[in-house]
């Protein structure tokens, strides 16, 4: 037992054999990469969304393509962005040693790319213009016209992944949004998949007529896993590590982790232990409980801080989102059992989803508020 590995991992990228139930979507981003087309992927955090990401761009690598993955808000500013686009690339693509230096420097010649070469003989290029001979935007702009032209030169199936799209949308405001359809919808040799978690805003900008994004490219949305599937998946990995599961255990894990794919992941994880541990013989209402005691207890400072930072109509509203199912919150009578107003209520809500607290999710032209991590409704409850 003692040598038996956690088969329950959190915290990481998940490889392509370890994803449930998301053949169709990868197909789709398989295609959208074979076709150089350009496609929006929206999901909340903890969906599995940068997974998606990672396993669909390890199979388009597999295939020969080259593949430029980059997460916007990794970096300060879009220049850095830019830079470790043009450098990626030019590694890549640009061809054997001899033909390299010429293929950049007449690829990106706007940019003045200053050219070396790596430790395994490739080229690499770096910006040769310094943030003020060009801003921000249209050096983003002229790097992925730069990647366009070397991936015609090379003749290779490319794309472009930028995930957290909308971080250089909010930062730079509607000008991004054209500057960025305006630069992609020119481009034929690279294919582009913008991906993000701030669901209503990557909606609003792919959906609205007056809105550059509008119709630039077909959209996926993740939601949670089929719960049949997950359910199965999880019964097999308790069931090979030599653990029983009582008749409806593993869907009473999902239901208290709320269908979120990192969450069950998390809860499994620690329920796994405890089974280990042989605190318990089963996967049942009573181990599962337990579990998600340890986790909220382990998050418990990070909780406490968020819940100390929170001004008192915010608490409000997400004690709210938890006693109200997060449904009608608006209606009368909500606000006044709170001991506030309506216009406060729905301000604190808009604030808490800013702070990436809550989110809106719809089934059947139905929305309602729900907490982007629910073992912090959890803790809430305890407390």
């Amino acid at each position: 037992m003692a040598a038996l590995r956690n088969p329950f991992e959190y915290g990481r990228e998940l490889g392509l054999l370890e994803l449930v139930n998301r053949d169709a979507k990868r197909a789709q981003i398989a295609a959208s990469i074979r076709n150089r087309s350009k496609l929006f992927v929206i999901g909340p955090r903890r969906f599995g969304k940068t997974s998606l990401l990672a396993a669909a761009g390890e199979e388009a690598a597999a295939g020969g393509a080259i593949v430029l993955r980059f997460d916007a808000e990794k970096f300060d500013t879009l220049e850095r962005l830019a830079a470790a686009l043009l450098a990626s690339a030019s590694r890549q693509l640009a061809g054997p040693p001899e033909r390299s230096i010429s293929t950049i420097t007449r690829a990106a010649a706007r940019l003045r790319p200053q050219i070396s070469i790596d430790d395994e003989g490739r080229p690499l290029a770096t910006l040769g213009l310094s943030p003020a001979e060009l801003e921000p935007l249209p050096l983003l702009a002229e790097t992925l016209d730069a990647i366009d032209a070397l991936a015609k030169e090379s003749g290779r199936d490319v794309v472009v992944i930028l995930d957290e799209v909308q971080q250089i949308v909010v930062e730079y405001g509607i000008a991004a949004e054209r500057q960025l359809r305006s630069t992609v919808q020119a481009h034929r040799h690279v294919a582009y998949i913008f991906a993000g978690s701030a669901t209503r805003l990557l909606n609003e900008m792919t959906s609205e007529p007056n809105r550059p994004f509008y119709r630039l490219g077909a959209r996926i949305f993740l939601g949670p896993l089929p719960r049949e599937e997950f359910v199965e998946a999880l019964e097999t990995r308790f069931r090979k590590s030599g653990f029983k599961s009582d008749a409806g255990g593993c869907e009473l894990l999902v239901e208290y982790a709320a269908d979120v794919p990192y969450n069950v992941q998390r809860l499994a994880h620690e329920l796994w232990e405890l089974l280990r541990e042989r605190a318990f013989t089963s996967v049942n209402r009573t181990s599962i409980e337990a579990a998600l005691k340890r986790v909220v207890r382990r998050e418990d400072l990070a909780y406490t801080q968020v819940w100390s930072n929170l001004r008192k109509n915010q608490r409000l509203g997400l004690r709210a989102v938890i006693t109200e199912g997060g449904e009608s919150l608006l209606r009368a009578g909500v606000a006044q059992r709170l001991g506030t107003t309506t216009p406060s209520l729905q301000k604190a809500l808009g604030q808490l989803e800013q702070l990436d607290l809550i989110r809106k999710e719809g089934t059947r032209g139905k929305s309602r508020w729900v907490l982007v991590d629910p073992f912090f409704a959890a803790w809430l409850r305890m407390g």
